[in-house]
Parts: structure tokens; sequence; C-alpha cells
């Protein structure tokens, strides 16, 4: 998968040698199950016109540029969203950055340059999507903003236990230790990356004050142990100790104390 950073010095060079894609849009943080459906639609017609499957997506988070001060909970950092499109079969993945000067394009603008301009042919997202200042864009201006020899595809909601699917519901889980609950989301246990020196790396958010039963490990060898979380960026490990400069892989199973 080929990671395009797109900013508004380059956006044009971009435009020029743009290959034709079927495109999905989102934000996709945590790619959980709602996330996956989005993407593997697109892969459907991407498959049926034999062209590309892009994903474009932004970072940081719009409220962490707008609202000053405001710390955005991501469920992860790019690199490890990048890692699940790439085994969703993602060939494109467009980062554009948001800035507070693409806060103020227009929701036309924004499809006729960001998102046609890239190449899109097919237009695949969610039913709740939204796009342009102030997000006056949504999944029926999409159909105005756009040549009718454009596909789009817009995917129905994702239940379960009747809540709609979202990172939302995911951060909430976390919130309330509702470990098991989350890979009936994500499709699998929540996961962080943990720095024995410096603690849990950047753009995670963690499960609430408790001590858990988890999975740690590195290179996909993992094995049982127990973390006690601390603070938002610390825990204590009950594991044997690995060197200091280790990053190791944290699945979340479950709470089972105080």
């Amino acid at each position: 998968m080929k990671v395009i950073y797109v900013n508004e010095a380059n956006l044009r060079d971009l435009q020029a040698q743009a290959e034709d894609v079927a495109m999905a849009l989102g934000y996709f943080d945590g790619v959980h199950l709602g996330h996956q459906k989005v993407v593997k639609t697109a892969k459907e017609q991407a498959l049926k016109h034999s062209i590309s499957l892009a994903v474009l997506s932004f970072f940081p988070h719009p409220k962490s540029v707008l609202i000053p001060g405001f710390e955005v909970a991501y469920l992860e950092p790019l690199e490890q969203k990048v890692e699940k499109l790439e085994q969703l079969g993602v060939d494109l993945f467009y980062v554009v950055e948001f800035t507070k000067e693409l806060a103020k394009v227009e929701a036309y603008e924004f499809m006729q340059q960001y998102v046609l301009g890239l190449g899109a042919k097919e237009i695949i997202c969610g039913f709740d999507y939204t796009y342009g200042y102030k997000a006056k864009g949504n999944v029926e201006t999409i159909y105005r903003h756009v040549p009718s020899q454009i596909g789009v595809t817009i995917v129905d909601e994702l239940k379960w236990q009747g809540q709609k699917i979202s990172s939302t519901l995911i951060r909430k889980y976390l919130m309330e230790s509702r470990l098991q609950d989350i890979p009936s989301l994500l499709g699998d246990y929540y996961e962080t990356k943990y720095c024995c020196k410096n603690g849990i790396l950047p753009n995670y958010s963690m499960p609430n004050l408790g001590k858990y039963k988890i999975l740690i490990g590195t290179d996909g060898a993992m094995s049982e142990a127990i973390a006690k979380v601390q603070s938002k960026k610390e825990i204590l490990l009950q594991t044997d100790q690995p060197p200091m400069d280790s990053v190791l892989t944290i699945k979340w199973l479950e709470k089972i104390g105080s």
C-alpha cells in the first residue's frame, strides 16, 4: 500500500498524476467493523471496475486544530491505521493534512479538489459521512456535487445490540472497562503499543484505572499477563520485564480488579 500525504502545496501535482480509483471516504479511527464494511464495499467496486482501491482520510483530528487546547482521544496512531488498511487490501491511502484553511473549504470545492481531483471514479462512504465547511456536505449533497457518471455507494449503518458501531462507542466501553464487548465492535480486542521506558505510545486511548488481564508480546508472540492502569499513560506490568527499550503490543482482555 502506498501512503500519500496531501496538503495545499502538493495537491495540484498529486491531481496531475492521480490514477482512477474507487475511493472510500472517512476518518476511520480504530478501523472498526463499520469502517471495515465501508472499505470492503469499496474493494468490491474497485474489483468490479478494474481500478485501484483508495482511502481518503485526514490528520490531525479537526477538533485538535479548531479548538485551542483540545486533547483528542485517538483510538490509535496513524501508523497502526496504515497497517489495518493495508491488511484490508487498500492500494492507496491519501492522508490530507487538516488545517484551519482546509476547514474553510466549501463542500462542493472539497469534493472537486480532494475526491474527484485525486481520481475517484467510484465514491464509497458511510451513511453519516460529512465533508466541507461546517460539515455542510453529506450523503445527499454528494449526488449534486459529482457528475452523473461517477458511481456513489452509501453504506448502511452497522449496529451491535441496537447501537451504532462507532469510535465513540469504543471509547465509551474503554472508559467503562467493558473490554470483553469491544471485539464485537473492532473485530478484535483493543490493542495498544507500550514502551517499558516511556509508557503508552502517543495517540492511544486507555481503559479506566484498574487491574486487567492482558495479552502481551512482540512480533506476534503473545502471552497472558496482568496490567494495572495507573494513569492515562502509565501502567504497571506483572510479567517478566523485557529490555527497557522494548516496544510491546498489549491486547486488553478484561478487568479483574481495582
